[in-house]
């Protein structure tokens, strides 16, 4: 066992149960060899047939992961092991609940990945010992078929926010773009004072031929947001799978006045942090803009700045 990597299993109750790595099995389960699905997202790639017996490459989608990986439970007596099953059982919950699992690393990073039950888990049918007595030897085994909904792992986002202290009108052109370390594409949400005229950095971040636009065309491209009355307080969302513009009591004021225009580019994998500019004008004192960027990344460990 490496000190390198502790897997923690944390159930619906909130009970963490560390499965991998320095203080396995200290509360029962251990992770089993080989489990699937736990390092690159799946994704699926598409071709089109280009002449000859040539195929040219059209892109890609990330698929659903699905996590397989079997415990072994073991406790201090039969009937201490039985108990331990029990309470790991029910920290996978039904098919509506969601259970995530934690990788620490020693070099402090630490990543989720939520996930639910794809199937009915298979107790007591994988050992060598199994297929007798279950409590015989006061060790048994648990087999989980999971699935992510969201195929990553992921950290705690950060955000980056500047106020408006005085006037009404002002801008920056300092404001610290926190980028993006991993190595999957994100999509960052903002949320905007009212009342104010805000506009704010959409940079393509290279990623123009990814949306139909000549390379380089984009890469100073901001988003002016459609003025925001008293009481407008806005909360934008840029990932095109549940894109929105929102005010925060569920208001769609802005957005039917904004004739379908949107911030279009998400941020790169392995973009560093940036200054950029954010400004506004027809507003108060202490209005704020800030930003929120999700730390997606396709492995529990690794593949980041």
């Amino acid at each position: 066992m490496s000190d390198f990597l502790r897997l923690t299993l944390i159930g619906v109750s909130g009970r963490r149960w560390v499965i991998s790595g320095p203080g396995q099995g200290a509360d029962g389960p251990e992770l089993m060899p080989k489990p699937k699905q736990f390092y690159d997202s799946p994704a699926t790639t598409y071709w089109i047939k280009s002449g000859g017996e040539l195929q040219k490459y059209q892109g890609f989608s990330f698929k659903r992961r699905d996590p397989l990986f079997g415990l072994v439970i073991s406790g201090d007596s039969a009937e201490d092991e039985a108990e331990i099953h029990s309470q790991v059982r029910m920290d996978l919950g039904m098919y509506d609940q969601q259970f995530e699992l934690e990788a620490e690393t020693t070099r402090g990073e630490v990543r989720r990945l939520k996930m639910r039950l794809l199937e009915d888990p298979k107790a007591y049918e994988t050992g060598d010992w199994e297929g007798k007595d279950p409590h015989l030897f006061g060790v048994s085994t648990l087999w989980v078929s999971a699935a992510a909904e969201m195929p990553h792992w992921y950290g705690d986002p950060v955000t980056a926010s500047w106020t408006l202290t005085s006037g009404t009108s002002g801008s920056t052109s300092a404001f610290e773009h926190p980028g993006n370390p991993g190595d999957v594409v994100i999509h960052p949400r903002w949320s905007l004072n009212a009342p104010a005229k805000w506009t704010i950095p959409d940079p393509s971040l290279g990623q123009e031929v990814d949306f139909q636009r000549p390379p380089g065309a984009d890469a100073d491209k901001d988003f002016p947001v459609v003025q925001l009355l008293a009481g407008e307080d806005l909360m934008i969302n840029t990932n095109g799978d549940k894109a929105f513009m929102l005010t925060h009591d569920g208001g769609m004021g802005p957005w039917m006045r904004s004739n379908g225009a949107e911030a279009i580019y998400p941020v790169a994998p392995h973009t560093e942090p940036f200054e950029t500019t954010v400004s506004v004008t027809n507003a108060v004192p202490g209005v704020t803009a800030t930003i929120e960027c999700d730390r997606w990344f396709s492995r529990p460990f690794g593949v980041s700045l």
